[in-house]
């Protein structure tokens, strides 16, 4: 449709001075709306824009953010819980974008709407509140709330240190506001979550002290009193705080709860059971989430005093829980709690048999895994069964955090118990696999029937209990799904790919152990015995199917005779192997014993059966000795004299041990003559600072002699090298360092050296070149001229090998086409690609076609400077050798030195 002039009234001169106008003032409005000016008008634009249009998203997407970490976050039960949801790091990323954008959001309200100008002073006096006013350093009142917003963002991003900064520069710029005491209170819980408590609990004292502490702050003071106070691992205090936070009003019902269970668990802690079960009875009657509800209840089962009147309700309140087919997933804890009970009433067998229960039942929750196992673990190290408390030990580190208290105590005794395991695992097999080699052939091969009938027998009892396990499982778990909302066959789940279908998948993984068992994800995966005979003879382990390893080597079957007779020591050399396992085993259990363990008994015993079976060998000396130690410290002064005297004789008088305990200073000696080398080291040291480099390596040279294979002679020939450089120069430096680099290759020196090396190479390329060349004579074998041979094309990686292997091929095709040569890529680190031409059937042959490219270059690498490319040839053996070492550089100058006489 077609507009006449007359109809466009929007363009007559009197509407056009009015939309001039409304402009101008428009342009005016954002001109005095400038943070530049500070106005009633500009205050208000500003306050109006930062609260609705900015602040107000960003504090919506933190409160998101807060939802989800109240969701995301795992807790563990076994220990008292956070009071904030920060201080655990599973939260810090599960939240990060959602605080993120409220960083995002508070920065672009302190970047385009701080107000800082003062604003134009009015004439007259003034009042106190005007000068109140004036004397501001900000006039946005949203201002100082996007700092805060900014600070708690940062504390649930895990940036604590950003936090404490932002909470800071709060204080500093409304250090008259009321908001300074809930940046105070916020600055000290980041304190805390760094680690800075004693600032922490200066900046609470302070806050203690003051009358003028805003009643709607008490609430974030007393909850960061109670995280300092658990952070002290102080209770007392920390219940007293709680208490006033469950005071205040306005305590959001989730939060009430978990206050109400870190109360409880308080208590516990104090041993006021009466006051924690009463807590936990009540976080109960909160109607809870069903985690919280159900370790309410567990926890109330813990906390009864033995032998009072509720025991027997407790005990059948978890076991009424048991059989709940909503608590299959927390059978691992109703277990444990089974088994506190039953160790209060000192039925300790019975506690074992609960815990063992709590492990295996154990689904998803590695916290309580972890607890239950080092339970049991302490248990049988109590006993001590030190195979069963081992293999607790593992469990118990696997399954705790790095942080729970004495974790790495716990790692080191785990480590220890591992070792003798190994070695009571080795005592055991070579000494059951000498007796059997003592027995007639007969009585042998009918006590190795008996094993494998009983192998048979617990096989198949093992099969029919995991048989009947997993039908149970299978049960519970189709019962779980089917009491659902949506489950059974109504499920919307049915015509969905098989993983991604739990209800098939509940049916299908008890049926797959079922038949298998649990099985690795690994190759060969159906075979669950992969013992070959490399392995029973203490050779390399080897997998395979049934018919054997990928080397050949066979596997053999735990219910044949060949497996338990391969090993036995039948040989005179095999029983003398087998006798040295044995005696280092021994050896190896005493010393763990002693000094691991504190188990001064059972090291007795085993150094005393080595001695008694081994009575001459390379340890005999040290077992005397420590048995004179064990002896004198559980009171057997006289057995302890006996073995004083035997490292007292001829034969031992000159060894370390027998000086220990017959001279007094010798340890004082000992001390002496390793402070000679100290000092010899400090005068050569000084020598070198005083640029006597001929000094250095005369007095290098007599120290390596007068104390060889001392710990300080890497640091000799350091010194050394740097005075040889100094004096000799580059060349010769090198070599002395090598020598360092060969002899001590795990020493700091030899780290240092390499460093110094690396330099050499950047600075002075003939040395690297020079090394190379000497390199690929060791590597390289000596050229057969009638050994196939290949063409090499080498090219920098700043040239296209693509473009240059389509010219050759097209080359070869018009040339050579007859020959039926083929280009391969050769792969290569460093900055040089490849490609070879296949194959000439010597190398006259394969030089004749590197000539005739060399002379039709200009076609074939059109383009492409000469600096950036080598021809060579190499022979099929050679070429496997370069294959390996993927280096340009050495090759060719191999290539160089042997095939000059050939051009």
């Amino acid at each position: 449709m077609t507009l006449s002039c007359q109809n466009r009234t929007d363009l007559t001169p009197r509407n056009t001075i009015y939309r001039v106008i409304i402009t101008l003032c428009f342009i005016y409005g954002l001109i005095s709306c400038s943070v530049e000016k500070n106005t009633s008008l500009s205050r208000n634009y500003h306050n109006l824009t930062s609260h609705y249009n900015i602040y107000f998203n960003g504090n919506e997407s933190f409160k998101r953010g807060v939802t989800k970490a109240g969701k995301s976050i795992q807790l563990d039960f076994n220990k008292v819980l956070p009071v904030f949801l920060y201080e655990d790091e599973s939260v810090h990323n599960a939240v990060r974008s959602d605080m993120k954008r409220s960083i995002d959001k508070a920065t672009k309200v302190i970047t385009f709407h701080s107000i800082t100008a003062k604003p134009k002073v009015k004439e007259g006096n003034q009042s106190p509140r005007d000068k109140v006013f004036y004397e501001k350093n900000e006039y946005n009142k949203w201002m100082d709330d996007s700092y805060m917003l900014m600070g708690k963002a940062y504390m649930y991003q895990g940036e604590f240190f950003l936090a404490a900064e932002t909470f800071k520069h709060v204080l500093i710029t409304f250090p008259n506001e009321p908001v300074r005491y809930l940046a105070m209170t916020w600055l000290a819980r980041a304190y805390i979550m760094i680690g800075e408590m004693r600032e922490a609990e200066r900046i609470l004292q302070t806050l203690a002290d003051e009358s003028a502490f805003p009643e709607a702050y008490l609430l974030a003071y007393h909850t960061t009193g109670v995280q300092y106070h658990l952070h002290e691992e102080d209770y007392t205090p920390a219940i007293e705080d709680m208490n006033l936070v469950l005071e205040q009003k306005g305590i959001k019902k989730s939060d009430r709860i978990r206050y109400t269970y870190i109360l409880a668990q308080l208590y516990e802690e104090t041993g006021q059971d009466n006051l924690a079960l009463e807590k936990y009875r009540k976080v109960t009657r909160y109607n809870p989430p069903y985690e919280m509800a159900f370790n309410a209840r567990v926890s109330m089962a813990e906390v009864y005093t033995s032998g009072s009147a509720n025991s027997a309700d407790l005990k059948k309140l978890l076991t009424k829980m048991l059989k709940d087919s909503k608590n299959t997933e927390y059978k691992d804890q109703i277990y444990f709690a089974l088994g506190n009970i039953a160790m209060e009433e000192g039925e300790r067998q019975q506690a074992i048999e609960y815990y063992q229960l709590s492990v295996s039942s154990s689904m998803k929750n590695r916290y309580q895994k972890g607890y239950s196992s080092l339970t049991l673990a302490q248990l049988y190290y109590e006993d001590p069964d030190y195979m069963l408390s081992a293999a607790y030990y593992d469990s118990a580190v696997t399954f705790l955090d790095k942080d729970y208290p004495g974790y790495s105590g716990l790692v080191s005794l785990s480590a220890s118990l591992s070792q003798l395991v190994y070695n009571v695992n080795i005592y055991e097999r070579e000494d059951s696999l000498q007796m059997l080699a003592g027995l007639p052939e007969k009585e042998r091969l009918a006590l190795i029937d008996g094993i494998i009938e009983k192998v048979r027998q617990e096989e198949e009892e093992a099969r029919l209990a995991e048989q009947q396990a997993m039908q149970d499982m299978a049960f519970n778990q189709s019962m779980m799904f089917s009491n659902r909302p949506g489950g059974g066959n109504s499920g919307t789940q049915g015509g969905q790919w098989y993983f991604y279908n739990l209800n098939a998948k509940s049916f299908g993984q008890p049926e797959f152990r079922m038949k298998w068992g649990e099985r690795t994800l690994e190759d060969n995966w159906r075979r669950k015995n992969k013992q070959t005979v490399s392995q029973l003879t203490g050779g390399a382990t080897a997998e395979g199917d049934s018919a054997g390893t990928g080397d050949g080597t066979p596997v053999l079957d735990n219910k044949s005779r060949e497996f338990y007779l391969v090993n036995i020591p039948m040989s005179d050399s095999a029983m003398t192997a087998s006798n040295e396992r044995l005696r280092d085993a021994l050896y190896n259990m005493g010393v763990i014993y002693k000094e691991k363990l504190l188990d001064y008994p059972e090291s007795i015993s085993a150094f005393e059966e080595m001695l008694q079976r081994y009575p001459t060998s390379s340890y005999t000396a040290s077992a005397y000795y420590y048995l004179y130690e064990l002896n004198n410290s559980t009171g057997n002064p006289a057995r302890a004299e006996f073995y004083k005297a035997r490292l007292s004789t001829e034969e031992y008088r000159e060894t370390h041990y027998a000086k220990l305990l017959n001279n007094p200073n010798y340890l004082k000696e000992l001390e002496e003559e390793e402070m000679k080398v100290v000092r010899y080291y400090e005068e050569v040291y000084a020598m070198y600072q005083q640029k006597d480099y001929a000094g250095v390596i005369s007095r290098v040279d007599s120290a390596l002699l007068l104390f060889p294979d001392d710990p300080l002679t890497p640091k000799f020939i350091y010194i050394q090298a740097l005075s040889t450089g100094a004096l000799h120069g580059e060349e010769e430096m090198k070599t002395t360092l090598d020598t360092l680099i060969a002899r001590y290759p795990e020493t700091e020196e030899s780290l240092q050296a390499r460093e110094i090396i690396d330099y050499m190479y950047v600075e002075f390329p003939e040395i690297k070149e020079a090394d190379q060349a000497q390199e690929a004579e060791v590597i390289y074998g000596e050229i057969d001229p009638g050994q196939e041979h290949y063409f090499l094309l080498a090219l920098h990686k700043s040239q296209d090998i693509n473009k240059v292997s389509f010219d050759l091929l097209n080359y070869n095709l018009d040339h050579f086409n007859q020959y039926d040569l083929h280009i391969e890529p050769v792969e290569l680190n460093g900055s040089y690609q490849m490609v070879s031409v296949q194959t000439f059937t010597n190398a006259e042959g394969a030089f004749r076609y590197l000539t005739v490219i060399q002379e039709n270059s200009d076609t074939i690498m059109a383009g492409i400077d000469p600096s950036q490319y080598r021809l060579m040839i190499i022979s099929l053996d050679n070429f496997k050798v370069l294959v390996k070492e993927k280096a340009f550089n050495p090759y060719y100058l191999f290539y160089q030195s042997h095939y000059q006489n050939m051009k």
